[in-house]
């Protein structure tokens, strides 16, 4: 159980029950690919207590994580790691090695990072659109689980289940706009690989044309998903500026914040995964590691 776990809508029976249904029809093989213990329950949930259709998508999850290799991506900067998959599997599968410089390169603008936590803790990432600098579909995806995996790590951490996002839009154009493909995938992942992860996305700085663009992506967003969007405008500033946790000395500037962020490629891949960008800013927020 989480802090998250407070806004569930089904009975805790109901949930132990769905849970130990989607287990007994996992593989003992497939069992032991969970992504952790709580896994069944965001799937029993994301399908509003199906637990058929909750079964059928944990099955594909668990095989997109393998062939995804979330694992090795997950952990590709951990010396353990790395030493132990200096060798190629076999076939398309790549070393710890290869995903570190895929990182290296995607993460080289800050186009994505972990940085701070909201009112109650979640972990945030920040995503930078403008930033984009290369066109690679696969490698953008993994750059995204990547850091998807960080916050859910630093969530767990603080003792949430869930992450949250600030997507700024400032500089963005039709220019570095992804394809749709892209959005689609992004999509795909999030909604059917992640659920019950996100706890918000805070869309800010959007463009005049940004309605346009939106209704190219909007149909492949599902109901759940568009709830938990909040367009940040000065006039909810309060609100949102409160959600995320309400000190513009914490901030960036596109947040109306004071506190101007440097990105450095190397500092950021040196923190320990289950640690933030200036996490020194939020020490009463922190949870420490005993």
């Amino acid at each position: 159980m989480t802090k998250d776990d407070i806004n569930c809508n089904l009975e805790p029976e109901v949930e132990a029950q769905g849970v130990k249904d989607i287990l007994e029809g996992l593989t003992e093989e497939e069992k032991a690919a969970l992504a952790d213990d709580e896994m069944p329950l965001r799937h029993f949930r994301a399908e509003k207590g199906n637990v058929k259709k909750a079964l059928k998508q944990i099955k594909a999850t668990i095989k997109w994580r393998d062939e995804f290799q979330v694992v090795t991506l997950r952990d590709c900067f951990r010396k353990d790691e790395a030493e132990a998959n200096n060798d190629k599997e076999g076939g398309d599968r790549l070393t710890a090695a290869e995903f570190q410089e895929i990182l290296r390169q995607e993460d080289a603008t800050g186009k994505i990072y972990v940085r701070g936590y909201d009112k109650d803790g979640r972990a945030v990432v920040y995503m930078q659109p403008s930033r984009e600098n290369t066109k690679h579909e696969t490698n953008n995806m993994r750059h995204l689980v990547w850091n998807m995996e960080k916050a859910i790590a630093i969530s767990t951490r603080q003792g949430y289940s869930k992450i949250a996002f600030v997507i700024d839009y400032t500089g963005f154009s039709l220019w570095n706009a992804p394809p749709l493909s892209t959005n689609k995938y992004t999509l795909d992942i999030m909604q059917r690989h992640y659920p019950e992860r996100c706890h918000r996305f805070y869309l800010t700085n959007a463009p005049f044309w940004f309605k346009a663009f939106w209704g190219t992506v909007r149909p492949f967003v599902d109901a759940h998903t568009k709830e938990k969007i909040v367009m940040c405008t000065s006039g909810n500033k309060d609100v949102w500026m409160e959600s995320l946790g309400g000190d513009p000395a914490r901030l960036e500037p596109f947040l109306d914040g004071t506190h101007t962020y440097e990105f450095n490629v190397d500092e950021y891949f040196a923190l320990p995964f289950d640690a933030a960008v200036d996490d020194d800013m939020f020490d009463d927020i922190v949870v420490k590691k005993e």
